[in-house]
């Protein structure tokens, strides 16, 4: 990536001379950052206070309210932790790569609430990864030490960074993993030791590899890295020890995810594995959906560059011109490709797998591109502070904007009479949602135009800055570097505020709070029926963490299963007898509660 930001791409004569490294200023040298202590104190005491601030903002966060993503996740950690098998939600195994990182939480407590705030500690230290791993990138774009340790921390405060880690979902680990696995590519290709370039393409296998493991975005990733490790092969552009090296870690991460998810469809009862990839490829061969998924797929990336405030836009621009110019490294070249391949091929995925669910956010979709905010991020100030003309600069800043506009107009043409007759969920939409609420203090609707409107002005804020300083990189970066980080902080508190602790304080009757109205107690073994409330269905597989819950249509008569000694069934009527929830009861069960108000019935055995 080094290359990739030199004079960002625009016009470079051959005989200009390349820049140098800022760490090759002099006062840079005289520095106290070039102390070898300086910097793994620095990102040890950055990482803790990330993880601080994390745990400082899901304080209150006891249960899952994500239906029904969390509890799947859930189930499946349970599974890995050794406990006893039980129902998934959905009856649909999702690939245990996360689930493996959050299992250690059921080791260690089996109070639900207990290993809730465990698995937000574990989301705390895995979320806070992307701080070292933001600067390793940034020094590789050769920035100096202070700007690097700086924008890094910007990064790691991204609201799509932190947002998605205070809820127990695979989104967590993969923006970590995705800038991992960039560099691990880069520094394969890039000079250097074959021992070192050996480890580089370990790193990039494992990381490919453990997204794969990790959800099914992770099958574009394993997609773009084999095509593009084949190739490195055939052509030499690496040592093939190390090429070959990287492939095998990721065919052995494929075999890993192959035989995990295989031991949970034995565990699992009438459990079968993730369809989306047949979802994906049955849209794409519809004609008919054709419209319907350019939309989504312009939706989805209208979202992604306006949650990075326009700055997604500056690397698209520059990775089309590195991707065709021979002037740039094959390092850089490759990583160009591989992160606007990522980010048209995650974005495609998500266009023709989601569902015809009539909501919003169906349509400009935040959180599958949200593993990319980091990397683009970086890549986008690394390129604004290289570029040493002016016009540069401003043609950079320019094309971002007609770029974003472009796609904003786009996305309203084909999508704005769907917008109109579509569900808005304020959790699914947070960044765009903070960004319109700038204008106006609305959090309550959907706002496409003054959201692109906000971001661009962060986006030309930021230009202006960078045209101001000129030739003073240091000062200019680190006014910029502040001023990101400030607004990322100011973000994903506001979101905080706003969306995730709401959200958890509405759902309290649907998590811990029905466990206690409910009477579920300690090795309670629990059937449902299909009639229940389907947010608790969804989130008592989790919650009943040493027992075990089935789903079975007991008011169509269907026995209950053996083990189970309390039964729920919805009764909606108010006025209703209790023993009308259950007509054909089996002998020796009895009315334990009617909790009139909720509109449901528990019923025990004797």
């Amino acid at each position: 990536m080094t290359d990739l930001a030199h004079e960002s791409g625009y016009g470079d004569s051959a005989t200009e001379k390349p820049v140098q490294p800022s760490s090759a200023d002099p006062a840079a040298r005289r520095g106290w950052w070039k102390a070898r202590w300086v910097i793994p104190i620095a990102l040890l005491v950055g990482y803790v206070a990330q993880v601080c601030f994390r745990l400082s903002l899901v304080t209150g966060q006891d249960y899952p309210v994500v239906m029904p993503d969390e509890p799947m996740y859930l189930v499946i950690a349970r599974m890995f932790a050794g406990l006893p098998t039980t129902e998934i939600p959905g009856n649909e195994v999702l690939p245990g790569g996360y689930a493996l990182l959050i299992s250690p939480a059921f080791r260690l407590s089996q109070d639900p609430v207990q290993v809730y705030h465990l698995i937000m500690g574990i989301n705390a230290l895995i979320s806070s990864l992307v701080l070292p791993l933001a600067y390793v990138a940034l020094r590789r774009l050769q920035i100096s030490r202070p700007l690097s340790y700086l924008f890094a921390t910007a990064a790691v405060m991204l609201p799509p960074v932190v947002f998605y880690s205070q809820f127990a979902m695979a989104d967590t680990p993969l923006p970590a993993l995705v800038l991992g696995w960039l560099i691990g590519v880069h520094g394969l290709l890039s000079e250097g030791s074959n021992r070192r370039r050996l480890w580089f393409g370990l790193l990039a296998g494992f990381c490919a590899g453990y997204c794969l493991l990790t959800h099914d975005r992770g099958g574009v990733v394993v997609a773009l890295t084999g095509l593009v490790l084949l190739v490195v092969l055939v052509f030499g552009w690496a040592p093939r020890i190390a090429t070959a090296s990287a492939l095998a870690v990721v065919a052995a991460m494929f075999v890993a995810k192959s035989l995990m998810t295989s031991w949970l469809l034995t565990r699992i009862d009438g459990a079968h594995p993730s369809q989306v990839g047949s979802v994906v490829i049955d849209s794409l061969t519809q004609p008919d959906l054709l419209r319907r998924t350019v939309m989504r797929m312009s939706g989805h990336i209208w979202y992604f560059v306006t949650s990075t405030w326009g700055l997604a836009a500056v690397v698209i621009v520059t990775c089309v011109v590195v991707v065709f110019s021979s002037r740039f490294s094959k390092a850089d070249r490759v990583v160009g490709f591989l992160m606007v391949g990522l980010l048209c091929g995650v974005a495609l995925a998500a266009a023709a797998g989601l569902p015809e669910d009539h909501r919003i956010d169906t349509i400009v979709y935040a959180r599958y591109l949200s593993l990319l905010v980091p990397v683009f991020f970086v890549v986008a100030v690394a390129i604004l502070l290289r570029a040493r003309s002016w016009k540069r600069v401003a043609l950079l800043g320019g094309s971002s904007v007609v770029l974003t506009l472009l796609v904003s107009a786009v996305v309203l043409e084909l999508a704005s009479r769907e917008f109109r007759k579509s569900w808005f969920i304020l959790w699914a939409l947070p960044d765009a949602t903070f960004l319109s609420s700038l204008w106006q203090d609305n959090w309550g609707s959907f706002h496409l135009v003054r959201t692109t409107a906000v971001a661009l002005v962060v986006l030309v804020a930021v230009v202006l800055l960078r045209l101001l300083g000129g030739r003073r990189t240091m000062l200019t970066g680190v006014v910029i570097g502040l001023a990101l980080a400030a607004f990322a902080a100011f973000s994903t508190v506001t979101i905080t505020d706003h969306v995730t602790k709401p959200n958890t304080a509405w759902r309290y009757g649907d998590g811990t709070g029905f466990l206690k109205d409910a009477g579920i107690r300690p090795g309670d073994q629990v059937v449902m029926d299909p009639d229940f409330r389907w947010e608790i269905r969804m989130g008592l597989a989790y919650e009943v963490i040493d027992g075990r819950v089935w789903t079975r249509n007991l008011t169509k008569g269907v026995t209950p299963p053996a083990e189970a000694n309390v039964a729920l069934f919805g009764l909606y009527d108010p006025v209703a007898p209790p023993a009308k929830s259950w007509p054909n009861a089996p002998a020796g069960w009895h009315i334990d509660r009617n909790v009139q108000q909720n509109g449901y019935v528990v019923w025990r055995r004797d």
